[in-house]
Order: structure tokens, then C-alpha cells, then sequence
């Protein structure tokens, strides 16, 4: 069986296999793109389940062996609040290079905070993790660093939404910016271990469909064996599809961007990452009673006040038709001949009363 054939039957089993697995927008779980947070929360009582299954095919350059990569994860996301959002994110099933079945991955537990700090198109957001290591093995080859140990992380997260600003293009842009430790038992910014994590994206909706564009990275804070340039860095190019049964199909691509060491040091940290991969997601959201089906406050304001201006254009476009319509009756009463316009009624001079003859006596 060739390349394309295994890749092929890989997404065949993802598809089969995650269609009782709903699942949301991102692959830790919450609301977002691929890996890219948005500080918009989901809104109270709200649960999503997402699965997505990643793979990367590569032929070795050892003869008989083919690397690989697939990666299956479920996520959860429920909202406790109208700010407040909480996820977990367990790795089913994490190739490494060893075994046919591979073992389970680490699970992350997240909380994310929409604060109240909003003006225009601006949301911010905070989202804290702990990376629980339940994973019989950690640092897997082809994937972004892991230690191991207990992890916590953070990460500020700012939305702009330039629809009002541009309404012929609803844009979205977001922003994130954190700080992992991979062992919360040290000190902060004083391991090898520690990393940032960056993330950048846009999308633009058109009816179902979201097209999006996000670039993500974790990039080691003092780590004198990594250069920059030999970071986990990637652009991913994805499009979001809303199928029947509110079913949200998520097809996308990894392009990795990091430069492989040329005398690595430390093969921990500088790492073979995969070059490209393929991701499919399935993702459902469920409604429970007495959910709050709308994201935010904000969203519906922006509503109202999309409404409250399609009513004023629609007014305004009335007045000017009423307007023109009056101007075009004048020019044609104007432009009548002569005997079609109605006679002119002349004033005519009141005449003073008769005098009375005077009467004659008898």
C-alpha cells in the first residue's frame, strides 16, 4: 500500500471513527480556530464535545520503517458562566514509532475568563491550564516538546471584531500570548524547560463557511541549546464547514516553518517536528435547558445595533423614494401642454349690492 492509500484509509477510520464524537472549534477544547483562543466565551450553560484526528506521513530514511504521526483527541467545553468557560482535553491515542496502537497522550484542564475589559470591536480574555503527564511516554517524536512532569501555563488572549468597522468584510483577528512552565516545581524563566506560546489568526465567514489562517508557535524562554529558529513554529490554513445536525466539519493543514539543528546537542529539545500535517475535525455543540444560546452581552449589542441600522437604512431609503417620486409628479405636471392643464380660475370683482329704489309714500 502506497503513501497516498494509507493516508487515505487513515482519514477514512478518523471520519468513521469520530462521528459519535462530536466535537467544537479547537483541539484543547474552547471556542477559537485550530489552536488559536478566542476571548469571546461560549456563553452559560453550554456544552461542546469536539474530536479531531491529525496525521503526518513521511518515508524513513532507514530502509523498512515509514515514519508517522496520528494523533486522536477529544475535547470538552462547557460554560459555567456568561464569562467563565471550562475544558478538558484528553489525548485517546499518540503515536510512538514503536507500536502499532500507540499509548495515550497527557490531559489538559483549562479555565478561560472573558473580562470585563471591552470598548468598540475589543474583547480580552485570560485562559490558565495544568497539563496533567498520564502519558506512558512524553516527548513523542514529531511533536511540540513535553516534559513529562506536571505543566500550568497562561495566556492573554485579545479578539478584534471589524465587522462594524467593515461591514462588506466581517473580519476577525486574534491574538495570544502565554507562558508555559512544563514543571511547576521549579522556578519561572529559570529552566531550559519553560516556553512561550504565541499564537496569531484571522477568519472570514462567508454564510456556513469560516476560512481561517492562524500562526502558532512555543518557543523556549532561556534554552541556549535551541535557537530560534529550531522552535515548534507552524501556519495553518483551515476551513470550517456547518453540516446538518449543527455538525461543524474542520478540514486543515499544517505547514511547519521551524529549521531542523545541523548538529543537534540535545535531541529532547531540538527535535525532528513534522514538516506538514493533515487535521479533521468533527464538532457538535449541545444546548441544555436554559442555556444561553447567544456568546455575550457584547455579540448581542452588536446585534441590536446591526438591526437598529438596517431599520434606519431601510427608513432613509423610503424617504429619498417618497422624495423622488414627489419631484418626478412636478416635472411631468410641468412639462403638460397647454390644454391638458386644468383651466385657471381668473379672479373676478365682486360687484358692490344694488341700491334700492326708494319707496313712495302714499
Amino acid at each position: 500500500m502506497d503513501r497516498t492509500s494509507r493516508l487515505l484509509t487513515f482519514l477514512g477510520f478518523a471520519l468513521v471513527f469520530c462521528l459519535p464524537c462530536f466535537g467544537q472549534t479547537t483541539i484543547q477544547g474552547g471556542r477559537g480556530l485550530m489552536r488559536v483562543y478566542t476571548a469571546e466565551p461560549i456563553g452559560r450553560g453550554q456544552l461542546f464535545v469536539n474530536s479531531y484526528f491529525q496525521t503526518f506521513l513521511e518515508p524513513s530514511k532507514e530502509v523498512g520503517r515509514f515514519g508517522k504521526d496520528h494523533t486522536f483527541s477529544l475535547g470538552f467545553t462547557m460554560g459555567l458562566s456568561k464569562r467563565t468557560e471550562l475544558t478538558l482535553s484528553p489525548v485517546l491515542y499518540q503515536d510512538d514509532q514503536k507500536h502499532i496502537w500507540g499509548p495515550p497522550g497527557d490531559m489538559r484542564v483549562g479555565l478561560k475568563y472573558t473580562t470585563p475589559l471591552a470598548f468598540g470591536g475589543f474583547s480580552t480574555g485570560l485562559s490558565a491550564f495544568v497539563n496533567l503527564p498520564i502519558a506512558k511516554q512524553h516527548n513523542v517524536p514529531y511533536e511540540p516538546y513535553s516534559s513529562g512532569k506536571l505543566g500550568a501555563g497562561v495566556v492573554g488572549l485579545v479578539t478584534v471584531d471589524m465587522t462594524d468597522t467593515f461591514p462588506l468584510a466581517p473580519l476577525k483577528l486574534y491574538f495570544n500570548f502565554g507562558y508555559m512552565d512544563h514543571h511547576v516545581g521549579d522556578q519561572l524563566f529559570a529552566n531550559a524547560e519553560d516556553q512561550y506560546l504565541l499564537g496569531f489568526g484571522l477568519k472570514f465567514p462567508i454564510r456556513s463557511i469560516v476560512f481561517y489562517t492562524e500562526y502558532t508557535g512555543e518557543i523556549f524562554v532561556d534554552n541556549p541549546a535551541v535557537s530560534r529558529a529550531e522552535n515548534s513554529t507552524r501556519i495553518s490554513q483551515g476551513i470550517k464547514v456547518l453540516g446538518p445536525w449543527n455538525v461543524i466539519i474542520d478540514l486543515a493543514g499544517d505547514w511547519g516553518l521551524h529549521k531542523p539543528a545541523a548538529q543537534p546537542m540535545n535531541t529532547d529539545f531540538q527535535k525532528n517536528y513534522a514538516d506538514w500535517k493533515v487535521i479533521l475535525g468533527l464538532n457538535y455543540q449541545v444546548f441544555w435547558h436554559g442555556a444561553e444560546r447567544r456568546p455575550s452581552a457584547a455579540a448581542r449589542l452588536r446585534e441590536d445595533k446591526r438591526a437598529m441600522e438596517e431599520l434606519d437604512r431601510i427608513r432613509l431609503e423610503r424617504e429619498s423614494a417618497e422624495e423622488k417620486l414627489k419631484t418626478m409628479q412636478d416635472s411631468l405636471d410641468e412639462k403638460k401642454p397647454e390644454d391638458e392643464k386644468p383651466p385657471e380660475e381668473t379672479p373676478t370683482e365682486e360687484k358692490p349690492p344694488a341700491e334700492k329704489p326708494p319707496e313712495e309714500k302714499p
